[in-house]
């Protein structure tokens, strides 16, 4: 949602997420490849398919990313092309 809060019990929030603060770069995965199964986000447990954007660019990512790392009161660092370049080489690995 526009607020960054998601959708109750259904879209884990991108605002104050300790999901993404942990390892801010492993969301290129989620943003690549999607996401299936449970993820814990806050406390709450989540288990909505997300559906990945295949076609985004390493630096579309990137920009991505940093902008969900520093919207909404996050302050969760910065994310280079090369952080991304190699995430995504790793997650797709693990495919």
């Amino acid at each position: 949602m526009d607020d960054g809060l998601g959708l109750r019990g259904v879209i884990p929030p991108l605002a104050g997420a300790d999901y993404l603060a942990r390892d801010p770069a492993a969301t290129a995965c989620i943003i690549r490849y999607g996401l299936q199964g449970e993820i814990v986000v806050n406390t709450k447990t989540y288990n909505q398919p997300m559906e990945g954007i295949s076609q985004l660019s390493e630096f579309q990512i990137a920009n991505i990313i940093n902008y969900i790392n520093s919207a909404w009161g996050n302050n969760y660092g910065y994310v280079s092309v090369p952080e991304v370049r190699q995430r995504l080489a790793a997650c797709a690995q693990n495919d």
